[in-house]
């Protein structure tokens, strides 16, 4: 797992990129991207976009549901 914390774009190639949960591109040394977590079932829960216009377009879908990234 890639640092969250770690310099914008540092140690992350295309490979280990995050994928927009929108429309699929993966994000890569990107200064709009974004990040939506939230708490389900007592785990952390987070969702990737490549900006705002995916971020605001985003249904909702996986959140509260079990759905999404799984931080832990």
């Amino acid at each position: 797992m890639v640092d969250p914390t770690s310099d914008l774009g540092e140690d992350v190639d295309e490979s280990s990129a995050p994928e927009c949960a929108t429309c699929g591109e993966k994000i890569v040394q990107s200064p709009t991207h974004r990040v939506v977590t939230w708490i389900d079932d007592e785990r952390v829960r987070h969702r990737h976009f490549c900006g705002d216009e995916c971020r605001d377009g985003w249904d909702g879908e996986g959140e509260g549901n079990g759905e999404g990234e799984d931080d832990g």
